[in-house]
């Protein structure tokens, strides 16, 4: 009975190691993975002057490491810009693209925005306009496929 035992307590803890390990070899990967920010989210907003918005947001690589491609696309405006990432933060300039009239009644705005990029993925920060003082707010959430 004995020589039974060790092999069973062998194979118990083999499982047990292979379980544990499992998500290591094969780590997530895609927008919903903070290494992997490219991707598509949904975003949400309130701007400077308490305005709520929403839409959707396209990051894509850009010219070098660490640098992104960016296009806003969001209630009244479609926005192009590149971004930045430095650890976990992600700094951009973004414009509005010309010929679309704003929620100001002008055909180009102009700013920046920081995110904080969370553990599960989304996206967390704040958004300038240039000639407002105000700062407002908006997450981002990766679309899951």
């Amino acid at each position: 009975m004995t020589t039974l035992i060790a092999p069973i307590r062998l194979a118990l803890v083999t499982v047990a190691l292979l379980i544990l390990t499992a998500g290591c070899a094969f780590p997530e990967q895609g927008a919903d993975s903070p290494d992997q920010i490219e991707g598509t989210y949904y975003v949400n907003g309130i701007d400077g002057r308490g305005i709520e918005y929403g839409g959707r947001l396209e990051i894509t690589p850009g010219d070098g490491a660490d640098r992104y491609a960016m296009q806003w696309i969001i209630t009244g405006s479609v926005q192009i810009g590149t971004g930045a990432r430095d650890g976990d933060v992600i700094e951009a300039e973004w414009s509005t693209v010309d010929g679309l009239v704003n929620q100001q009644g002008t055909t180009r705005s102009y700013g920046t925005v920081t995110y904080t990029i969370l553990s599960d993925g989304s996206l967390d920060g704040t958004r300038t306009i240039v000639g407002q003082t105000e700062i407002g707010t908006e997450e981002a959430f990766p679309v899951k496929s």
